[in-house]
Protein backbone atom coordinates (compact mmCIF):
# COMPACT_ATOMS: atom_id res chain seq x y z
CA UNK A 1 0.00 0.00 0.00
CA UNK A 2 2.84 2.28 1.02
CA UNK A 3 4.67 1.76 -2.38
CA UNK A 4 0.97 3.15 -4.02
CA UNK A 5 0.91 6.12 -2.37
CA UNK A 6 4.84 7.05 -3.04
CA UNK A 7 3.91 6.48 -6.80
CA UNK A 8 1.10 8.96 -6.17
CA UNK A 9 3.45 11.51 -4.54
CA UNK A 10 6.44 11.18 -6.73
CA UNK A 11 3.45 12.40 -9.45
CA UNK A 12 2.89 14.92 -7.24
CA UNK A 13 6.48 16.07 -7.32
CA UNK A 14 8.13 14.13 -4.58
CA UNK A 15 11.68 13.34 -4.66
CA UNK A 16 12.25 10.94 -1.97
CA UNK A 17 9.46 8.97 0.30
CA UNK A 18 10.07 7.52 3.44
CA UNK A 19 8.06 5.88 5.90
CA UNK A 20 8.44 6.66 10.13
CA UNK A 21 6.80 5.61 13.01
CA UNK A 22 4.95 3.01 14.42
CA UNK A 23 4.99 0.59 11.45
CA UNK A 24 8.61 1.14 10.97
CA UNK A 25 8.99 0.22 14.71
CA UNK A 26 7.10 -3.05 14.56
CA UNK A 27 4.86 -1.72 17.35
CA UNK A 28 1.69 -0.62 15.78
CA UNK A 29 -2.01 -1.11 16.91
CA UNK A 30 -4.39 -2.25 15.13
CA UNK A 31 -5.30 1.69 14.29
CA UNK A 32 -1.89 2.99 13.91
CA UNK A 33 -1.28 5.28 11.15
CA UNK A 34 1.03 4.98 8.21
CA UNK A 35 2.66 8.07 8.89
CA UNK A 36 4.75 8.62 5.11
CA UNK A 37 6.93 11.41 4.88
CA UNK A 38 7.15 12.92 1.15
CA UNK A 39 10.55 14.93 0.94
CA UNK A 40 9.94 18.30 -1.43
CA UNK A 41 7.68 21.01 -2.02
CA UNK A 42 4.45 19.01 -2.68
CA UNK A 43 0.96 20.64 -2.35
CA UNK A 44 0.20 23.56 -0.72
CA UNK A 45 -0.85 21.86 2.73
CA UNK A 46 2.20 20.30 4.21
CA UNK A 47 0.56 17.71 6.19
CA UNK A 48 -3.12 15.80 5.98
CA UNK A 49 -4.34 12.43 6.75
CA UNK A 50 -6.46 10.44 4.78
CA UNK A 51 -7.79 6.64 4.47
CA UNK A 52 -6.34 4.17 1.74
CA UNK A 53 -7.08 0.14 1.66
CA UNK A 54 -8.16 0.53 5.00
CA UNK A 55 -5.88 2.61 6.67
CA UNK A 56 -4.90 5.84 8.26
CA UNK A 57 -2.73 7.71 6.21
CA UNK A 58 -0.61 10.40 7.59
CA UNK A 59 0.90 12.71 4.73
CA UNK A 60 3.65 14.94 5.44
CA UNK A 61 5.67 16.90 2.96
CA UNK A 62 9.03 18.86 3.62
CA UNK A 63 11.69 19.96 1.54
CA UNK A 64 15.19 18.62 2.69
CA UNK A 65 16.45 21.98 3.75
CA UNK A 66 13.57 21.48 6.52
CA UNK A 67 14.29 18.02 7.67
CA UNK A 68 17.98 19.76 8.41
CA UNK A 69 16.90 22.49 10.10
CA UNK A 70 14.70 20.36 12.30
CA UNK A 71 17.95 18.91 13.52
CA UNK A 72 18.76 21.99 14.43
CA UNK A 73 15.79 22.78 16.09
CA UNK A 74 16.15 21.45 20.02
CA UNK A 75 12.13 21.28 19.55
CA UNK A 76 12.22 18.98 16.89
CA UNK A 77 15.32 17.35 17.10
CA UNK A 78 14.37 14.71 20.09
CA UNK A 79 12.12 13.37 17.79
CA UNK A 80 13.00 13.74 14.20
CA UNK A 81 16.13 12.50 14.93
CA UNK A 82 15.67 9.04 15.82
CA UNK A 83 12.88 8.71 13.28
CA UNK A 84 15.25 9.43 10.75
CA UNK A 85 17.91 6.77 11.80
CA UNK A 86 14.67 4.46 12.01
CA UNK A 87 13.39 5.51 8.56
CA UNK A 88 12.40 3.10 5.84
CA UNK A 89 13.48 4.28 2.15
CA UNK A 90 10.49 3.95 -0.36
CA UNK A 91 11.56 5.85 -3.00
CA UNK A 92 15.17 8.01 -3.30
CA UNK A 93 16.71 7.86 -6.94
CA UNK A 94 18.52 10.82 -6.13
CA UNK A 95 19.96 9.63 -2.46
CA UNK A 96 18.31 12.59 -0.61
CA UNK A 97 16.29 10.59 2.10
CA UNK A 98 19.59 8.52 2.54
CA UNK A 99 21.71 11.36 3.09
CA UNK A 100 19.51 12.73 5.67
CA UNK A 101 19.36 9.17 7.24
CA UNK A 102 23.51 8.96 7.90
CA UNK A 103 23.18 12.70 9.11
CA UNK A 104 21.14 11.70 11.59
CA UNK A 105 22.17 8.78 12.57
CA UNK A 106 25.71 11.17 12.88
CA UNK A 107 23.88 13.54 14.93
CA UNK A 108 24.59 14.53 18.42
CA UNK A 109 23.43 16.57 20.94
CA UNK A 110 26.25 18.28 21.63
CA UNK A 111 25.78 20.40 17.90
CA UNK A 112 23.34 21.94 19.46
CA UNK A 113 24.11 22.11 23.26
CA UNK A 114 23.93 26.19 23.76
CA UNK A 115 20.81 26.31 21.89
CA UNK A 116 19.09 23.65 23.38
CA UNK A 117 19.81 25.34 26.58
CA UNK A 118 18.55 28.87 25.50
CA UNK A 119 15.68 27.06 24.06
CA UNK A 120 15.35 25.46 27.65
CA UNK A 121 15.42 28.51 29.54
CA UNK A 122 13.01 30.15 27.33
CA UNK A 123 10.17 27.87 27.23
CA UNK A 124 10.38 27.22 30.96
CA UNK A 125 10.22 31.51 31.19
CA UNK A 126 7.29 31.74 29.06
CA UNK A 127 5.09 29.22 30.41
CA UNK A 128 5.46 31.50 33.51
CA UNK A 129 2.45 33.17 32.24
CA UNK A 130 0.53 30.22 32.31
CA UNK A 131 0.83 29.61 36.13
CA UNK A 132 -0.37 33.04 36.31
CA UNK A 133 -2.73 32.30 34.37
CA UNK A 134 -4.24 28.84 36.30
CA UNK A 135 -3.84 30.60 39.47
CA UNK A 136 -6.07 33.56 38.31
CA UNK A 137 -8.85 30.94 36.33
CA UNK A 138 -8.80 29.42 40.24
CA UNK A 139 -9.67 32.26 42.28
CA UNK A 140 -12.04 33.52 39.70
CA UNK A 141 -13.71 30.15 39.74
CA UNK A 142 -12.89 29.23 36.39
CA UNK A 143 -12.88 26.29 35.93
CA UNK A 144 -13.17 25.26 32.54
CA UNK A 145 -10.37 27.67 31.50
CA UNK A 146 -8.61 26.77 34.72
CA UNK A 147 -8.48 23.06 33.60
CA UNK A 148 -7.50 23.69 30.04
CA UNK A 149 -4.16 25.45 31.32
CA UNK A 150 -3.81 23.20 33.43
CA UNK A 151 -4.03 20.61 30.95
CA UNK A 152 -1.38 22.81 29.17
CA UNK A 153 1.08 22.55 31.87
CA UNK A 154 0.95 19.31 32.61
CA UNK A 155 1.63 18.24 28.62
CA UNK A 156 4.54 21.33 27.50
CA UNK A 157 6.34 20.80 30.56
CA UNK A 158 7.62 17.35 30.26
CA UNK A 159 8.70 18.40 26.41
CA UNK A 160 11.07 21.27 27.69
CA UNK A 161 12.64 18.60 30.32
CA UNK A 162 13.47 16.17 27.14
CA UNK A 163 15.28 18.82 25.67
CA UNK A 164 16.94 19.29 29.38
CA UNK A 165 17.75 15.86 29.64
CA UNK A 166 18.69 15.47 25.91
CA UNK A 167 16.19 12.52 25.71
CA UNK A 168 15.22 11.08 22.11
CA UNK A 169 12.37 9.73 21.40
CA UNK A 170 11.20 7.75 18.30
CA UNK A 171 7.13 8.50 19.48
CA UNK A 172 5.42 11.02 21.00
CA UNK A 173 3.83 8.51 22.99
CA UNK A 174 7.22 7.94 24.97
CA UNK A 175 7.84 11.25 26.20
CA UNK A 176 5.80 11.42 28.99
CA UNK A 177 7.26 7.98 30.27
CA UNK A 178 11.15 9.16 29.63
CA UNK A 179 11.24 11.99 31.23
CA UNK A 180 9.46 10.40 34.11
CA UNK A 181 12.05 7.53 34.32
CA UNK A 182 14.86 10.00 34.41
CA UNK A 183 13.18 12.85 36.71
CA UNK A 184 11.96 10.38 38.92
CA UNK A 185 9.10 9.00 40.92
CA UNK A 186 7.87 12.49 42.80
CA UNK A 187 7.83 13.45 39.23
CA UNK A 188 5.93 10.66 37.73
CA UNK A 189 3.43 10.70 40.49
CA UNK A 190 2.82 14.71 39.68
CA UNK A 191 2.17 14.34 36.33
CA UNK A 192 -0.16 11.53 36.32
CA UNK A 193 -2.31 13.87 38.75
CA UNK A 194 -2.15 16.85 36.40
CA UNK A 195 -3.03 14.57 33.40
CA UNK A 196 -5.94 13.63 35.71
CA UNK A 197 -5.05 9.72 35.67
CA UNK A 198 -6.00 9.34 39.23
CA UNK A 199 -9.17 9.97 41.65
CA UNK A 200 -7.43 13.44 42.49
CA UNK A 201 -10.46 16.38 42.57
CA UNK A 202 -9.83 19.34 40.58
CA UNK A 203 -7.67 21.65 42.50
CA UNK A 204 -5.90 18.93 43.53
CA UNK A 205 -4.97 18.09 39.74
CA UNK A 206 -4.29 22.04 39.38
CA UNK A 207 -2.18 21.97 42.37
CA UNK A 208 -0.05 18.99 40.80
CA UNK A 209 0.38 21.16 37.78
CA UNK A 210 1.72 23.96 39.35
CA UNK A 211 4.16 21.98 41.49
CA UNK A 212 5.36 19.97 38.24
CA UNK A 213 6.39 23.87 36.58
CA UNK A 214 7.63 24.29 40.30
CA UNK A 215 9.72 21.51 39.57
CA UNK A 216 11.30 21.40 36.50
CA UNK A 217 12.08 25.26 37.42
CA UNK A 218 14.33 24.41 40.18
CA UNK A 219 15.76 21.41 37.61
CA UNK A 220 16.62 24.57 35.04
CA UNK A 221 16.96 26.90 37.41
CA UNK A 222 21.13 27.53 36.26
CA UNK A 223 20.15 27.93 32.44
CA UNK A 224 18.15 30.97 33.62
CA UNK A 225 19.62 34.88 32.93
CA UNK A 226 18.74 37.10 35.68
CA UNK A 227 15.57 38.27 33.84
CA UNK A 228 14.07 35.17 33.32
CA UNK A 229 15.04 33.88 36.85
CA UNK A 230 12.80 36.74 38.51
CA UNK A 231 9.67 36.03 36.38
CA UNK A 232 10.12 31.90 36.75
CA UNK A 233 10.59 32.80 40.48
CA UNK A 234 7.70 34.89 40.88
CA UNK A 235 5.55 32.42 39.17
CA UNK A 236 7.16 29.85 41.67
CA UNK A 237 6.44 31.70 44.63
CA UNK A 238 3.09 32.52 44.04
CA UNK A 239 1.97 28.89 42.80
CA UNK A 240 3.47 28.08 46.39
CA UNK A 241 1.10 30.25 48.15
CA UNK A 242 -2.07 28.84 46.49
CA UNK A 243 -0.79 25.44 46.65
CA UNK A 244 -0.61 25.63 50.37
CA UNK A 245 -3.66 27.30 50.93
CA UNK A 246 -5.39 24.66 48.93
CA UNK A 247 -3.70 21.88 50.91
CA UNK A 248 -4.89 23.47 54.30
CA UNK A 249 -8.95 24.51 52.69
CA UNK A 250 -11.40 21.23 52.97
CA UNK A 251 -11.41 18.82 49.76
CA UNK A 252 -14.09 19.17 47.45
CA UNK A 253 -14.80 16.53 45.15
CA UNK A 254 -15.17 18.40 42.16
CA UNK A 255 -13.56 16.57 38.79
CA UNK A 256 -13.14 17.77 35.55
Amino acid sequence: MSKAVSRRLVKLGAEAVVLFGSRVREDAYEESDIDIHAIGTGPSCRYRLERSQGFLVSLCWMTSAQHRRAFKNPSEAGGMVPAWRNAVIVYDPKGIADSLKREAKRWRWQLIDKKADRWVAEEITGYAAEVHRLIGNLQLGRTHAGAVVRSVLALRIAPILAVHYRILFDSENQLWNLVSAKVGAEWEQLQGAALGEGKQNFEETCKAALQLYAKAADIVRHLLNLQQYEVVRHACQVASSLTARASAAPRQEERI
